[in-house]
């Protein structure tokens, strides 16, 4: 709410300025003269526009996603209700965590849900009340394509029966030492990394690029452990 109203607040000082010489008066005519002749008027009208953007349209993004949000959310076993969308789990075919945004991405069978959920009560609870539904019935359809020896795509990597491939290169599951998820922070942003070990190396996968990415790790989890 802040940014929102600095970003208001910005924009009506930018408005002010440039509408001033056409006689338009939202402010005092000589507060806005001396607003241009301080030391900062000329950023103001090259980088107000811009920041007012910027304010708005991320810093403020928050307000945004809380007012559109579903008023009410539901989670069962059969499915998730959101106001008066219905999503059954056995129609999700799949699941992106966004760590950065604190967010989770539904793309089902009627399109494509994502859920903010800081917006919520107990968002951890949410979050792995969502993950226990989706990831249980993905990881038994990825069990059977891989048994069928069909790939399964993951964003950059493919699975099959054989091991995992990544740039056509193949890690067999004797390469494979271990997997896990790593959060990251860089200047402030927070990410989360799924990092792989293999024939000796870490490799680190954006985990909001991996397609289903919680259903991979379960999947090399067992695999790794069985």
């Amino acid at each position: 709410m802040y940014w929102f109203l600095a970003g208001l607040a910005l924009l009506y000082v930018e408005a002010a300025a440039l509408l001033d010489p056409l006689g338009v008066p939202l402010l005092p005519h000589q507060m806005v003269q001396d607003v241009l002749r301080s030391g900062f008027g000329f950023y103001l009208l090259l980088l107000g526009i811009p920041c007012c953007i910027w304010v708005l349209g991320w810093r403020a993004r928050d307000l945004f996603a809380w007012l559109l949000a579903p008023h009410t959310l539901t989670v069962d076993d059969e499915g998730l209700r959101a106001d008066g969308t219905r999503i059954r789990w056995r129609d999700v075919r799949e699941i992106i965590e966004q760590h950065a945004n604190d967010r989770v991405i539904l793309r089902h069978s009627g399109g494509t849900l994502r859920l903010r959920l800081d917006l919520w009560s107990d968002p951890d609870v949410l979050h792995e009340a969502v993950l226990e539904q989706v990831v249980s019935r993905l990881l038994e359809r990825v069990s059977h394509q891989v048994s069928e020896g069909k790939p399964v795509r993951f964003g950059p990597l493919v699975l099959g029966d054989l091991g995992l491939i990544h740039r056509g290169k193949l890690w067999r599951w004797d390469d494979i030492e271990s997997i896990r998820l790593q959060d990251e922070v860089d200047q402030g942003y927070a990410s989360r990394d799924l990092v792989i070990v293999a024939q000796g190396k870490a490799r680190k996968f954006d985990e909001a690029k991996v397609i289903n990415a919680p259903v991979l790790l379960a999947y090399l989890s067992g695999r790794l452990a069985g």
